[in-house]
């Protein structure tokens, strides 16, 4: 099978030992490889689930697919069956845009920095690291509290808003942002209003989330904040 997806070759050292030292050693060989940007590896990994899915799909015991599925979904791909042969799933990419998540992800924290939005900066790298770690309720819950606490940053710096006592002020200060000529209800401002009622849910107060939805919402989120520092420099 490594021989098969190209990532024979990724393994530490010396290829001797058992069958499961000499597979663990080649795939994280391979995944340090992928992260530093070889596409051959990265390739060959995702080939490395097709071949292993085809191979043991059908084993008495499968449970393992739902707990792959949603690894999968977390990393960005979706299992979808082959429609020319049952057995078999391929991967296909859920991320539609042409540009990484990641690169998003890296730029908005940069902008962050660069504003030094501390408390947001630090609340939306929890999200990440929590979204990474499948936590996605977790992930949920501070991706709220970070756009919350970057909508009332650009609020009081450009409306002369002035944050609640003893509360977060999300609501009241996109009020103020929409008032403005930057942020019209049907130029965004109806769009930060709707992902603001969504952040309430399914994390950051009781509900359950799953991979698929939490990555959804790290998308559009990054990509509003984003949207927003721009329009309010």
């Amino acid at each position: 099978m490594l021989v098969r997806c190209g990532l024979d070759t990724y393994g530490y050292g010396s290829r001797r030992g058992d069958m499961i030292e000499m597979l663990s050693s080649a795939l994280l060989g391979a995944q340090e490889r992928a992260a530093a940007g070889d596409p051959r590896a990265h390739d060959g990994l995702l080939k490395f689930v097709e071949l292993f899915i085809e191979k043991t799909l059908h084993t008495p015991d499968s449970r393992w697919l739902n707990d792959l599925r949603e690894c999968l979904l977390a990393d960005g791909y979706q299992m979808v069956r082959n429609p020319d042969d049952p057995g078999r799933y391929d991967l296909v990419p859920t991320d539609a845009g042409a540009v990484p998540l990641a690169v998003e992800i890296s730029a908005l924290e940069r902008h962050l920095q660069a504003r030094n939005y501390t408390v947001a900066l630090n609340h939306y790298q929890q999200a990440i690291n929590a979204f990474r770690q499948h936590n996605f309720e977790a992930a949920n819950s501070q991706l709220r509290t970070a756009l919350e606490d970057i909508i009332v940053q650009l609020a009081v710096k450009h409306t002369g808003f002035v944050k609640p006592s003893g509360q977060g002020g999300g609501g009241p200060a996109i009020d103020r942002l929409k008032g403005t000529e930057r942020l019209a209800d049907r130029d965004g401002g109806d769009l930060l209003k709707g992902l603001w009622s969504m952040s309430h849910t399914n994390g950051s107060h009781p509900g359950r989330s799953n991979a698929d939805e939490t990555r959804f919402r790290v998308h559009v989120m990054t990509a509003t904040a984003r949207l927003l520092l721009y329009r309010f420099p």
